[in-house]
Parts: structure tokens; sequence; C-alpha cells
């Protein structure tokens, strides 16, 4: 997963952006994506069966420039990091494992930011009835078993995305901070660490979406084969739950 280095100014903006106003500039980079590399290294290779409402963020209209991971949540919603937000963020793959290839490519027809955390929902110029993932409506226990998604880097710093979903298994290590200073998830890898590509991809507990992937750390000294040296932190869906359900209709559970 790609986590993106957010300017304090530009996170300053989006948090005075009117809630229910379409976006149109923000402040991700022009080609779209994260800036900074944090694909998930370790981990294993998965099939959209495993995760059917995982979805490819791509930075052109033909979904071949993917740069950040989703989940759809309802026939007409997705949802990623608002740090993914960019005027080249124009379409959304759905339904396939394979990195820009296959499934459906729906067309973002537009996209909305939380005021209180890094969370993007997109809109769909037309529905797509797939599978969605149900919203959490409470914060996860911790020390509790997840699983993250996506398609980001494989190795740190690399920079080559996977062809295939990959997953990784975390714990929940309790409550953090997200990018732009909202409530998160914080999590503690064990099989895998999500990178570059990875963000606003999905963390699950008990199979309803909990968190939405925002930033990324490693604890000193670097060592890329010991996991569980990685936390992260995922913007928590329970505290940004109202706004979801305020502009999409998506309720939570």
């Amino acid at each position: 997963m790609k986590i993106a280095r957010i300017l304090a100014a530009a996170a300053a903006a989006a948090a005075t952006a009117a809630l229910l106003t379409p976006l149109t500039a923000h402040a991700a980079p022009a080609t779209g994506g994260d800036s900074a590399s944090p694909d998930i290294a370790g981990g294993t290779t998965t099939t959209i069966s495993a995760a059917p409402y995982a979805a490819q963020i791509s930075f052109d209209s033909t979904g071949t420039n993917v740069g950040c991971t989703g989940s759809q949540i309802s026939a007409s919603w997705v949802v990623t990091a608002k740090h993914c937000n960019s005027t080249s963020l124009k379409s959304v793959r759905l339904g396939t494992t394979y990195l820009e290839t296959g499934g459906t490519v729906k067309t973002v027809a537009a996209r909305y930011a939380s005021s209180t955390g890094d969370v993007l929902l997109l809109k769909l110029s037309t529905p797509h009835y797939g599978s969605f993932v149900g919203l959490s409506s409470s914060f996860p226990a911790t020390g509790a078993s997840a699983k993250v998604y996506g398609w980001g880097d494989q190795t740190e710093g690399a920079g080559t995305m996977s062809y295939y979903l990959k997953t990784a298994n975390v714990t929940v290590a309790g409550q953090g901070v997200d990018t732009y200073g909202g409530p998160s998830v914080r999590t503690q890898s064990q099989s895998g660490h999500t990178l570059g590509g990875d963000s606003g991809g999905p963390l699950i507990v008990n199979g309803k979406l909990v968190g939405v992937l925002s930033t990324s750390s490693i604890l000193p000294p670097q060592n890329p084969s010991d996991y569980t040296r990685y936390y992260n932190d995922h913007a928590s869906i329970a505290g940004n739950l109202a706004w979801i359900t305020s502009v999409s209709g998506v309720a939570g559970s």
C-alpha cells in the first residue's frame, strides 16, 4: 500500500471543505496515489473471492493506472483513503483478482471527503451490483485478529505492485490517529506489511470493514523480514460512520 506524505496545509484545507460537496482538486500527487512507500510485503496471494468487495482505485479513465485500493460498500459507493484523492482519480476497477486486468471498470462521478479523518467516498457513475462489505459501527477489541488486502508494492521501496490481490494477517493494537488527525484503528503486522498502493484498502475484522489504510510505520532497526515490527493506522469506519451514512445512505451494524 502506498502511503502519502500529506502537507499540513493540504490537511487544513481538507478539514474546511463542505461535507457534502463533491471534491475538485486536492492534495494528492498529480499522477494520483501515494507519494511514499509503505503492496503488501510478505503475506500471501489470494483471489477476489476472498474479498469480493476489494476495489482498484485508478488515476485514469481506463482502470490501468492503479495507485490505491478501496472497498465497495454499496452498488453506487466505494470507500478509500482521502489522501488518495486527486483530480486524476477517474475510475474504479471491481470484481477481479488481477491488477489492471479483468472485472468491471466504473467511472467515478463524484468524490466526497470526510472532514474528520482520512476517508474518501467515491460515487460510481452507474451502479455495480457486485458484493459489498458491511460497515462496522464499533471499534474492534485490542488483540482482535484482522486481515488486510491490496495490490500494493511487494518490497519496501521497490515500487512494483502485485499483479495478484494479496492479503496479510494483522492484530488490532489499539486506537491511534490517521493522516488527517482523525481516529484510527492501529494494527501490528503478523504475516505481512502493507505498502504503497495499499492505501485506502480494507481492514477486516469478523467480516466487517473497520478501517481504511492511512499510514504505515516501522520500529527501528529496520528488518524487512520481521513484519511484526510494522504498524499501520487505518482511518476508523466507526469514527466516520455518521458522515459515511449521511453522504452515501449506507449504515453500519
